[in-house]
């Protein structure tokens, strides 16, 4: 029988945690080992450009308005052959960073490799084993609600900083 661990950070920061992206972005709220809200940003397509930012830019100030964040920990940004996808993310990545200053977060950024390592201890883990290892380390409201990879990207993202934050 495997005994699965148990993620306990000391600190009790509140912590904001974005998995940058255009057409979703994920984030999630975390507090000690417990997700408090969790959930996609999704543009649509058919919308303008300028559009998609303002909507990502106000489902972040109303999220950050709601949950009171005191910290934001976000994606570094990994480029991959489609530079005008990679530009996107960028944008809405600068989005969420403005957000956030805005709000007086303070901000930490994390490599997908450093988050896959925090999370599963191996940092060319999958997607799958990502997600499987999110379900075991936080308390996670409505267990049987299907969520998009995104919205676990940005769970592990916020498991990652918790960690990181309680070593510091």
């Amino acid at each position: 029988m495997t005994k699965s661990r148990k993620f306990i950070p000391m600190r009790s920061k509140r912590v904001l945690a974005i998995d940058p992206g255009f057409d979703r972005l994920g984030l999630a709220i975390l507090e000690r080992n417990t997700l408090l809200h969790s959930e996609c940003i999704v543009t649509k397509p058919k919308d303008s450009h300028d559009k998609r930012l303002l909507v990502i830019g106000e489902k972040l100030r109303e999220t950050i308005e709601k949950w009171q964040p005191k910290e934001l920990a976000i994606e570094t940004l990994f480029f991959n052959q489609n530079t005008t996808s990679a530009l996107k993310v960028a944008e809405a990545r600068g989005v969420a960073l403005y957000e956030a200053a805005r709000a007086g977060l303070s901000v930490f950024e994390y490599s997908p490799q450093a988050i896959k390592i925090a999370v599963t201890g191996y940092g060319k883990a999958d997607k799958i084993q990502v997600g499987m290892m999110v379900k075991r380390l936080v308390q996670l409201p409505l267990k049987d609600r299907k969520m998009l990879d995104d919205e676990l990207d940005a769970i592990a993202l916020g498991i990652t900083h918790l960690a990181t934050r309680r070593s510091i």
